[in-house]
């Protein structure tokens, strides 16, 4: 469901790493699920995959809007709002009561990740990596 493809390449490869990365994490989340039961309580390494989640994703948006500045990319601050909406969206599905719906909060946030792959990824990281490579960045 939610596997890395050459698609989603910018080109950039530190820029892909991290996008690797991010995927990487998606993917615990998503063994959660495939793994869990309505029985069993995960609520703890279901908070740490998102806190994991979290913290990778600002760093990664961080690392990406320097970058992009840094290469004078002019619409740098339409993308930035994009990464504030994102991270807005992952904390109010991290404060959902996943410790009762486990199950159910781990299917949104995933249902959210891959909407968000496909979207801004695709189109929005795609646009940039070619700016960047343009400018000898790859």
């Amino acid at each position: 469901m939610l596997q890395w493809k050459d698609s989603y390449s910018v080109n950039v490869q530190e820029i892909d790493d991290q996008h690797k990365q991010l995927f990487a994490i998606a993917g615990k989340l998503m063994d959660l699920i495939k793994s869990s039961s309505e029985e069993e309580d995960r609520y703890e390494e279901i908070r740490e995959v998102l806190n994991e989640l979290k913290n990778y994703t600002e760093y990664h948006f961080d690392y990406e809007e320097q970058l992009l500045r840094r290469n004078g990319y002019d619409i740098v601050d339409d993308h930035k709002v994009q990464h504030e909406e994102f991270i807005g969206k992952l904390s109010d599905l991290q404060k959902q009561d996943i410790y009762i719906k486990q199950k159910n909060a781990m299917m949104n946030i995933l249902t959210f990740l891959i909407d968000w792959i496909s979207e801004h990824i695709v189109k929005e990281d795609i646009r940039y990596g070619k700016f960047l490579n343009e400018k000898g960045v790859f």
